[in-house]
């Protein structure tokens, strides 16, 4: 078994064949993009900076009251699927549910008097 390991693959020559249109099409598109992301990081890193004039408020700011409302959100969606839970496993565990109001008795009272 031989173990030379010179760097080239099976089925290469040592010349490299010249990229095809469709290749050269895409390494164009792929450092366009990639000049756009410089730039968009360039921006994002210009508003993370410290600005000398306060004229609105600070990206820190705005950041953190939209962290705070999506925790709210979060916390309100979470208590309203425990509340449907709830209620779901409370309508499973009631033997009289036939799809009427369960919580009435037979006089349409809900105190559980008996009927006069």
């Amino acid at each position: 078994m031989s173990t030379d390991r010179t760097g080239s693959e099976p089925g290469k020559t040592g010349a490299e064949a010249p990229p095809s249109g469709h290749f050269t099409e895409d390494i164009a598109v792929l450092r366009e993009e990639s000049r756009e992301q410089l730039e968009l990081l360039r921006t994002l890193v210009r508003l993370l900076l410290p600005k000398a004039d306060d004229d609105g408020p600070k990206l820190e700011d705005l950041l953190a009251a939209l962290i705070a409302q999506q925790r709210d959100i979060l916390l309100a969606i979470r208590q309203v699927q425990s509340d449907i839970e709830a209620v779901l496993e409370r309508l499973d565990d009631d033997p009289s549910h036939d799809g009427g109001s369960s919580h009435v008795n037979g006089n349409g009272s809900a105190n559980g008097a008996a009927p006069a």
